[in-house]
């Protein structure tokens, strides 16, 4: 297995992660998001209107932990590069968020549709190289 899969596997068994996305003037802002382990990636689930994407647009390095659905971290964080995916990948990574997160998933999914957001699936590609 390739070190960034080894890495995916290590956040596998968390159920939430600490996404920290970082604001032009390099300041970091962490969030807590639920997420799909896919091969040697993570895919997660954003709102359309969510700040985080704003900050991933100017900057895509990342560092993401496994932590508590507050946010709070209960593991070592690793760095990466983030990507917004098109809109083809938001029905199949829905899907897999569904599934991996049976009521909190589908829940969560229907309180945004409900609020009238729409969803934007982020890939996360982890660098077990760089330090955290």
């Amino acid at each position: 297995a390739s070190p960034a899969t080894e890495s995916v596997d290590a956040l596998a068994t968390a159920r939430v992660i600490d996404l920290v996305t970082y604001r032009r003037t390099g300041i970091p802002v962490g969030t807590p998001v639920l997420f799909v382990p896919d091969g040697d990636r993570l895919l997660v689930r954003v709102a359309h209107d969510a700040g985080k994407l704003n900050r991933l647009r100017h900057t895509a390095a990342v560092e993401v932990a496994p932590s508590d659905s507050r946010g709070r971290r209960l593991g070592p964080s690793i760095h990466g590069g983030a990507r917004i995916l098109e809109a083809e990948a938001v029905d199949p990574a829905l899907r897999a968020l569904h599934a991996r997160y049976r009521i909190a998933g589908q829940l969560f999914t229907w309180l945004r549709h409900l609020r009238g957001k729409r969803d934007v699936i982020v890939e996360i590609v982890l660098d077990p190289t760089s330090p955290s």
